[in-house]
């Protein structure tokens, strides 16, 4: 018996290889991309458990370091979506709260949208009224509508004190803050 790996073992490597790096690339591009969750850490470790799987299949006498890095880039493949989830939800509680006021002003009642990331609340505010909250939301904003077209309205939105965002329009007015 010779000590040289047979045809099949060697294309079981090289196939494992080559699912582990597509997972890597499938990883990185759906990050970089923005792809669906699903499709940029599911896929990826779908294709690490088959990679690892099909390196785990040869013989046992054949550790060598084709083998070896065939199981460690299956590990990575099926590891990097964990990680980056883990790193994702460490840095959103980490992540410092700001305090925001909204505020909008019109000579009559306004109907107004605020939106935090993707939540929105709808309300129907009068002169002057504003909002305080403390949010850790990427996207701060407000949008105010009057029932008539040439009223002016204003909004403004302060971030720990400081103005970041205002604007003034007849009929309707937009403010928004990343």
């Amino acid at each position: 018996m010779s000590d040289r790996p047979t045809p099949t073992v060697s294309r079981q490597r090289w196939t494992s290889v080559a699912l582990s790096v597509a997972g890597l690339v499938v990883l990185v591009a759906g990050l970089l991309l923005s792809w669906s969750r699903l499709d940029a850490l599911l896929v990826p470790m779908a294709l690490g458990l088959v990679a690892l799987a099909l390196a785990l299949r040869e013989p046992a006498a054949a550790a060598r370091p084709g083998r070896v890095a065939a199981v460690v880039l299956s590990a990575l493949s099926i590891l990097g979506p964990v990680a980056t989830v883990a790193v994702v939800l460490a840095v959103d509680a980490l992540g410092t709260s700001s305090s925001y006021t909204l505020t909008v002003d019109s000579p009559e009642p306004v109907d107004v949208i605020v939106r935090k990331d993707a939540e929105q609340e709808r309300a129907r505010w009068d002169r002057g009224d504003s909002i305080t909250f403390s949010s850790r939301a990427s996207v701060v904003g407000i949008d105010a509508r009057t029932a008539t077209p040439t009223t002016v309205v204003s909004c403004e939105i302060r971030r720990d004190g400081r103005i970041v965002a205002s604007a003034q329009r007849a009929g309707s007015v937009d403010c928004s803050v990343r």
